[in-house]
């Protein structure tokens, strides 16, 4: 249980209050809440992990509350995290602690008349107040509300003004309880006494806390949703997820930011949202250009993100042709066209684009302009057999849904590297989600010894043979891409699958196929011969089981690199036996 804080403003003597924050319990990332917020707080002015918590030891995963008592330079900087934070519900002053509602409440009466005298001045009128009432582990009905709410009465002297909409001061009646089981795949039987019971000020709120409201304010990450984008691919990493990974990476407006594996883009939208630069390859063109793999998600926004690079692409001024027979902004007339002109809607390039960065063009054959209408559909959109209008679904198409800024795209090999090498590095963060097999496949650029090799003409829409692209491998490439291209102190954030099997000393192919070596992740998921499953690999996402959740496990899962340091790991549990850590490591010191 956390120490009993004093009521009132928690001062700490140096300038800095303490504060509880309150953690959303996601099913699915609740064990990444400590790693997210350590890496906000190094933006709000806190420098160390320890100087964050007041208890000792520092909270963990292995903790099962979503409660921690923090440190923070002042209320402006706990608004600052609620604004950012994916998986902060809200952070509190808090005023009391008790074992039950009426200790709690006896406790901040004893508190004193300085204590009173602040309390009162966020309930005198004409402000306005609401009570939360807050149960964790067990679900709170109106009746115990009711009673709740009869508790905190000696509190407040009569004249204060409620609004349960839109109120001035929100005090938070925190009930949290524990789970007792034997058992480590489900949360087992409820307590019926709460192990510790909490009264404060809510001084900054993160995720929607009226999300059951039609007309609640929502999260800003919310609009990002999967579901509301233009265009996604079959492993498009979830939208929370990947707004977990840019705060864990620091990145903010100006960061110059990597993703090498960028796919269909769902981490750099995340990035792009905060303001970042962002440099990006991908293997596949087809993923870039939008031919295959790709789908639309959400048509109307599809269309109306090729309408809007088309108006961008071809205004009235540029299909009029000037006296002298060009087109206005066209090479040579001494304008400098925009790039959105020159570049079509799915990214290729016009000729006219070529000839002005100063490329000569021989024998070229001229196809419409923006001089030259043309009445084919425009170069994002085609047609379907039925004559709709599909959107293009390049790797852009989102970006310009939610007017981002665009990244830079190279389709290039990670393995056979293509960006510049800076003694100081030249990037802020490396953040990515290899492909390890498990769900998309691994490859980089070769041809297989055991496959004539075939000659084919070279053209536009040639690609390239591939082989597979080893899981060890892969991982010694992302180590040595971070140490060459970060920055000091630069961070890499990405994703790595684990087979739990290896956390629980299970033996999967002796259990599952009879015998046989370990081989790849993806051997242990997709079996040759298939497969029975083995019942003890059915783990629960909430698994509170420390063999899975101790941090001080994961070195030996996560690849190493002498100017890397590990900052932080957080277990997320997939079906199949299968869980995938997100890692935080830092550029060392030239």
């Amino acid at each position: 249980m956390a120490p009993t804080p004093p009521a009132g403003d928690i001062a700490t003597g140096d300038g800095w209050s303490e504060y509880l924050v309150v953690f959303a319990h996601h099913n699915m990332y609740f064990n990444m809440r400590f790693q997210e917020l350590e890496a906000l707080v190094g933006l709000v002015g806190v420098p160390s992990r320890d100087l964050l918590y007041v208890d000792k030891p520092v909270p963990t995963a292995l903790s099962a509350s979503p409660l921690a008592l923090v440190r923070l330079p002042g209320e402006e900087a706990a608004r600052k995290l609620c604004e950012r934070s994916v998986l902060i519900k809200a952070v509190l002053e808090v005023w009391s602690v008790g074992s039950d509602f009426p200790e709690a409440v006896q406790a901040a009466l004893e508190a004193g008349d300085s204590a009173k005298a602040r309390r009162r001045s966020f309930f005198a009128p004409p402000r306005t107040y609401q009570i939360r009432v807050e149960a964790f582990g067990r679900t709170a009905s109106m009746e115990d509300k009711r009673e709740i709410f009869n508790y905190l009465r000696p509190m407040f002297d009569g004249d204060e003004i409620a609004d349960l909409h839109n109120p001035d001061t929100t005090v938070w009646a925190l009930e949290e309880h524990t789970h007792l089981t034997d058992e480590k795949t489900h949360l087992g039987p409820r307590q019926s006494l709460p192990k510790r019971v909490l009264l404060g000020r809510q001084v900054a709120g993160g995720r929607s806390l009226d999300k059951k409201l039609k007309s609640g304010e929502k999260a800003y990450f919310q609009k990002y949703e999967l579901s509301q984008r233009a265009v996604l691919g079959p492993t498009t990493l979830d939208n929370e997820l990947a707004f977990i990974m840019a705060n864990c990476a620091r990145v903010q407006s100006g960061t110059t930011a990597l993703e090498p594996f960028c796919g269909t883009g769902g981490i750099m939208v995340a990035m792009s949202h905060f303001g970042a630069r962002i440099t990006a390859g991908e293997i596949d063109i087809r993923v870039v250009k939008g031919w295959a793999v790709a789908y639309t998600k959400n048509k109307d926004a599809a269309l109306e993100a090729s309408r809007g690079r088309e108006r961008v692409a071809a205004p009235k001024s540029a299909a009029a042709p000037e006296p002298n027979g060009k087109a206005s902004g066209s090479a040579g007339d001494g304008k400098a066209a925009p790039i959105g002109m020159l570049l079509r809607g799915n990214g290729s390039m016009q000729l006219g684009y070529l000839s002005a960065i100063g490329l000569e063009l021989h024998g070229a054959a001229c196809g419409p302009t923006p001089s030259q209408p043309s009445s084919a559909p425009a170069p994002t959109e085609r047609l379907e057999r039925d004559g709709s209008v599909v959107a293009g679904r390049d790797i852009f198409t989102n970006f310009v849904q939610y007017k981002l800024q665009l990244p830079e795209i190279v389709v290039c090999d990670n393995s056979t590297r293509p960006w510049r090498r800076l003694d100081v590095g030249w990037c802020d963060c490396v953040v990515t989600d290899p492909p390890y097999g498990v769900r998309a496949a691994s490859k980089k650029q070769g041809r297989d010894p055991g496959k004539a090799a075939e000659i084919r003409e070279m053209s536009g829409a040639y690609i390239g043979p591939k082989v597979n692209y080893g899981e060890d491998e892969l991982a010694s490439d992302l180590m040595s891409l971070a140490s060459e291209t970060l920055r000091d102190g630069g961070r890499l954030v990405f994703l790595q699958p684990v087979d739990l099997a290896d956390f629980l000393g299970i033996d999967r192919a002796a259990s599952e196929r009879g015998g046989g070596g370990k081989g790849t992740l993806r051997d242990s998921v997709h079996p040759d011969g298939g497969r029975k499953k083995d019942r003890r690999l059915c783990i629960s996402e909430t698994t509170r089981d420390p063999l899975i959740l101790d941090e001080a496990r994961y070195q030996d899962f996560v690849p190493a690199h002498e100017d890397m340091e590990l900052v932080g790991a957080s277990m997320q549990i997939l079906s199949g036996g299968l869980g995938r850590l997100l890692v935080t490591m830092r550029r060392r010191p030239r």
